[in-house]
């Protein structure tokens, strides 16, 4: 029988830390395909010529890399993990003795020189752009979709939609609220609904109060994927507010963005009829030349006391429909067959 010498005082020890990352660990497989040499002149204009020497950015990318890939939300939490995991270590390119940054200036990090850079998305593109160059983005077929993000919102610290003022002073606002106020005009953001929401987070106002998920309502974001349908890579993702209007217009900016970056252009869009609104369809056939593979958003049986649209009837000879309440309704001299024509009456 034997037994573990448990002697850990050793001085001296002769260790490769990449002997001890399996060669089938999916972080070899990333590292492979990672370019990150263009990564320090990106950010230069963002760091100051003087004073003590800030950690190194990729070092920090990296760390972001693990976070997302293996579900670590916590900066804390990731500060600890590539601590204490030697496969996170070796791809971070530290050593056994290396330091890890403090989540604090991880944190500052991402939040100030990252995002005035624009480098996660930058990240984001270059790994598209090996995609194209590897032929795994076909550019003919696409399709779009959001997820639901729970946002860190405390539901019991939420006020009424009418009680939230948006005149409020963004200097003396906390960081999410003063984002909040700059995207006001933004059609994923503000400009998306006129709606007043049921509940605001005060804390995080941006945060959509949804009940999408058929269950107990909360507070979420949508993150919004363009998808080329040859080998599912995402050649796009845009966040907005949880509501079908914001999603809409997150797609369309996908659309225009990718074909801005990368030169691709689909023949066709596939989406579920949150995208089959009439304003959405006309934009992609009329102004983008994409047939789209999408369900007709059809609002034309009504159940709100208006008439239906079958409840109209048209008279080829005069151009015009006749209300079921006794009213003649002109069409504009143009006459829109199928599902995209809808008169609304009230009883």
């Amino acid at each position: 029988m034997g037994r573990l010498k448990s002697d850990q005082g050793q001085p001296f020890y002769e260790f490769h830390l990449s002997d001890a990352v399996p060669e089938d660990h999916l972080v070899r497989k990333i590292d492979t395909a990672l370019d990150l040499s263009w990564l320090r002149s990106e950010l230069a204009p963002h760091y100051s010529s003087m004073g003590r020497p800030s950690i190194d950015p990729e070092l920090m990318i990296r760390m972001l890399i693990v976070g997302y890939v293996f579900a670590i939300r916590s900066e804390r939490l990731l500060c600890r993990e590539v601590q204490m995991n030697l496969a996170y270590r070796w791809f971070c390119k530290l050593g056994i003795e290396d330091a890890i940054p403090d989540h604090s200036a991880f944190s500052r990090a991402r939040n100030e020189r990252f995002r005035e850079g624009d480098v996660v998305r930058r990240v984001f593109e270059h790994i598209v752009e090996a995609c194209i160059v590897a032929g795994l983005v076909g550019g003919e077929g696409f399709a779009v979709d959001a997820s639901l993000i729970q946002a860190d919102a405390n539901k019991q610290r939420s006020i009424a939609g009418q009680d939230w003022r948006r005149d409020r002073d963004p200097a003396r606002s906390s960081r999410a609220v003063k984002e909040y106020l700059a995207t006001l005009d933004d059609t994923a953001w503000g400009a998306a609904s006129d709606v007043v929401p049921k509940f605001v987070s005060p804390s995080d106002p941006a945060a959509q109060w949804t009940g999408a998920h058929k269950g107990p309502a909360f507070f979420a974001y949508s993150d919004n994927y363009l998808i080329d349908v040859k080998f599912g890579v995402i050649v796009d993702v845009e966040a907005s507010r949880s509501i079908r209007q914001a999603e809409v217009g997150a797609a369309r900016t996908m659309i225009e963005r990718t074909e801005e970056r990368f030169g691709l252009k689909p023949e066709r869009l596939v989406g579920d009829t949150a995208y089959g609104a009439a304003p959405m369809l006309n934009w992609l056939v009329e102004e983008k030349g994409i047939a789209p593979h999408i369900p007709v958003f059809d609002k034309s049986k009504r159940d709100d006391g208006t008439f239906s649209r079958s409840d109209f009837r048209y008279d080829p000879t005069s151009d015009v429909y006749h209300c079921p309440g006794g009213k003649r309704l002109g069409t504009s001299g143009t006459v829109h067959e199928g599902k995209t024509l809808l008169y609304r009456a009230s009883k």
